[in-house]
């Protein structure tokens, strides 16, 4: 999506980017690359040594800010990039996630877009589950025992979403679904073809697919 919107060499922010590999990725591609990351045991997400984010971001190129996306104003320049990736984290923010939208906003340039995935709380498994009295949230276990920023703080629907990227002042030019994970987790031959037929049903119907994939651009005025 990356390449056919918004091709390589363009400025490029990656927000909450632990553990880095994504950000690292894009830039071998070409891309001029940022990554903003909380800083907070960044290498565990990949189950790694200390350090490894910082060194495979300077193997690639990569400019590392770290910064808490809970906190506003983010200390990046009006208009500085032509991308923002935010991948997997909205989800994760507290207080008033609005405001990382608008900022996604004010650091693209004009005509910029941000591209954004995050986890539909309409998935179809996640239907079943609440109508067999189960919770669709994070687990139990995470709330009381786990690392409170790797937790889902919410989940939303596409319908959500959308209202969200139109409050922050953006034009949705996509909103797709797909199963993002289908060569992680369980590889089983069940698993597997279960995850080929959720994947087919959220490209048919994306308000029952696992993840809400929007790009979403800045506009020119």
């Amino acid at each position: 999506m990356l390449d056919k919107f918004v091709p390589a060499p363009a400025r490029l922010v990656e927000l909450g980017a632990a553990p880095g590999d994504q950000a690292a990725s894009l830039a071998h591609l070409g891309y001029l690359v940022t990554a903003v990351d909380l800083g907070e045991a960044p290498d565990a997400w990949a189950g790694s040594a200390s350090g490894r984010m910082e060194h495979i971001f300077d193997e690639a190129g990569v400019r590392y800010v770290e910064w808490d996306l809970a906190k506003t104003p983010y200390p990046l320049d009006n208009d500085e990039f032509d991308a923002v990736v935010m991948t997997e984290v909205f989800e994760h923010l507290r207080e008033y996630p609005l405001q990382s939208l608008v900022e996604c906003r004010r650091i693209l340039r004009p005509g910029g877009r941000l591209f954004f995935t995050t986890p539909n709380a309409a998935y179809v498994l996640n239907r079943a589950r609440a109508l067999k009295g189960l919770s669709t949230a994070t687990s139990v276990d995470d709330w009381m025992y786990g690392v409170p920023y790797a937790r889902h703080a919410r989940e939303y629907t596409f319908a959500e979403v959308q209202q969200m990227m139109s409050a922050a002042g953006f034009d949705v030019i996509l909103a797709e679904s797909r199963h993002l994970f289908k060569s992680a987790g369980k590889q089983t031959l069940g698993a597997r073809t279960a995850k080929q037929f959720l994947d087919r049903l959220a490209m048919m119907r994306n308000t029952l697919g696992p993840s809400i994939i929007i790009i979403a651009e800045k506009p020119a005025k």
